[in-house]
């Protein structure tokens, strides 16, 4: 039944495109997806992969390929790879950027191919999330050296890290950048859905502080940690508070053992909002309620928050999505403009004035030993990327 369904999927997709004449080498682009699959770029060891694509922007002919020392900052080996590409129309220079690291390791991983789809063996993640984006833009930029079509200059960051919270983009020395746009390829399976919102971000940490007794002897000379913790939590609002809103507490860690009043507790959890006004009322509630808790209790609280990824916001007219939604017209898809829950390196971008669109990649079930990449959407997000490439250098050379 999936097989069927992904193949009346693959047809209704080639009947929608019917007009349009494919551009990249999907062979080629594919060939290049397993090679990187297969190399092991996850728990901080990313030093092969950026060698590798490295290699690739030099061979492509970029004017310069800089791979930083992000690592000596974050840890970890390998750095985010820098390259620039020249135009051949007066446009603007775009940012093309993916993401070379995996949320898990891949050691040991078996690659299967078929007809309609890449996976494993189900041992290891796939880590289409997010080598599928790296090879669909050295795939685009291979074609347009290749066809010699008219393109816009070009800035490619290849970032190390970006699972571990965005730590390479955060890291990269974004004074390198001319590119104040760009297109982020690390959206998910259907090709023509384009992330054009996500939430600000904030990760809190309390620990509360009371007294250690014997539970059985003298409870009434303990002060009890864990309580404190929750009543804080028990009046606070959690899961999903609203369109724009989650709140989530993740991580409780406390106590030594069942006869002793624990003496300390720390908590770990997260705000997301679309909203950042909503995010500023939630830290301060939430501080507030802790602080309370901890008085009641005649216990201290140290509340620390910190900033994960600041929102993503574009809005429909925004030239780089009017020239997506365009270049996915021009391949036969109408485009969605939705939102995601999650960051990427868009929200890294986006702190320091450069604003993305985040585009797909055709990778379904990521962060799962079943993730896969379905073919026939690899190639449609491929396309897709190559002809707003087109449409960016286009819409600025007519004016």
């Amino acid at each position: 039944m999936r097989r069927l369904i992904l193949l009346l999927g693959f047809w209704w997709c080639v009947a929608w495109a019917s007009d349009y004449q494919p551009l990249l080498n999907r062979e080629r682009m594919t060939a290049l997806f397993i090679e990187m699959a297969k190399i092991e770029s996850g728990s901080e060891n990313e030093a092969a992969m950026t060698e590798f694509v490295a290699k690739q922007l030099r061979e492509l002919g970029a004017e310069s390929v800089i791979v930083d020392e992000a690592s000596k900052q974050i840890g970890g080996t390998g750095g985010n790879v820098f390259a620039r590409f020249k135009g051949t129309v007066n446009a603007p220079p775009l940012l093309l950027n993916a993401h070379v690291d995996t949320v898990y390791s891949t050691e040991g991983i078996q690659v299967i191919r078929e007809a309609d789809e890449v996976r494993t063996d189900g041992k290891t993640i796939l880590g289409a999330d997010n080598k599928a984006g790296v090879a669909i833009i050295l795939e685009v930029i291979r074609t347009l050296k290749e066809r010699n079509l008219p393109h816009p200059p070009l800035e490619v960051v290849f970032t190390v890290r970006e699972e571990k919270g965005l730590l390479g983009a955060k890291a990269f020395d974004t004074s390198l950048l001319q590119a104040r746009t760009g297109l982020v390829v690390d959206g998910r399976e259907d090709p023509n859905a384009l992330f054009v919102a996500s939430p600000t971000h904030w990760r809190f940490e309390v620990v509360f502080q009371g007294k250690a007794a014997h539970a059985g002897a003298e409870p009434e000379k303990g002060r009890n940690a864990i309580a404190m913790a929750a009543r804080a939590i028990a009046q606070m609002e959690w899961g999903r508070l609203d369109a724009d809103t989650t709140a989530n507490v993740g991580v409780i860690e406390g106590g030594q053992a069942m006869n002793v009043v624990p003496d300390r507790v720390k908590l770990i959890g997260e705000f997301r909002s679309f909203n950042p006004e909503r995010v500023n009322a939630l830290r301060e509630r939430w501080q507030a309620l802790c602080e309370q808790a901890a008085h009641d209790g005649e216990g201290t609280v140290e509340v620390k928050f910190s900033q994960t990824f600041e929102a993503v916001r574009l809005e429909p007219d925004a030239p780089i999505v009017r020239a997506a939604v365009v270049g996915l017209k021009t391949i036969g898809i109408e485009a969605k403009l939705e939102r995601t829950g999650g960051g990427s390196d868009a929200n890294a971008f986006a702190l320091k004035g450069i604003h993305c669109l985040v585009f797909p990649t055709g990778a379904d079930r990521i962060h799962t030993p079943q993730e896969r990449l379905i073919l026939n959407n690899f190639y449609l997000c491929g396309e897709g990327v190559l002809q707003t490439v087109l449409h960016w250098g286009k819409m600025h050379a007519a004016q």
